[in-house]
């Protein structure tokens, strides 16, 4: 295998992780596979960026973008990441309310009439 080949299945391959982690929930939770991924990303971005893309030399804007397309992935695996972790804050909020009123309530005298 040449190394065009290996460099662009590398690519393939962060991307395909990148997906499956974003795209399963349990791997989104675990905080050490989201940052692995964080950093794959990051570290893929750097790479195709400053070195470029091996067979693209007369194209250097194809190794930006490419590398661009790293970086956004990132911030779209943060983003949705705060979007997941705000839900579930919001909804253990609404659970203690409920759970507080449904005890206030039964804490509370009955009247008689």
């Amino acid at each position: 295998m040449d190394r065009e080949t290996a460099v662009l299945l590398a690519l393939v391959g962060v991307l395909a992780v990148n997906q499956a982690v974003m795209r399963t929930p349990r791997l989104q939770r675990d905080a050490r596979v989201y940052w692995t991924v964080q950093f794959m990303d990051l570290l893929m971005a750097a790479s195709v960026i400053f070195f470029g893309l091996p067979g693209f030399d007369h194209l250097p804007a194809v190794s930006i973008v490419v590398g661009l397309l790293f970086v956004m992935h990132v911030a779209q695996n943060h983003s949705a990441r705060s979007k997941r972790e705000e839900a579930e804050r919001r909804e253990r909020v609404h659970a203690e309310r409920e759970l507080s009123e449904q005890n206030r309530a039964s804490r509370a005298p009955e009247e008689d009439f």
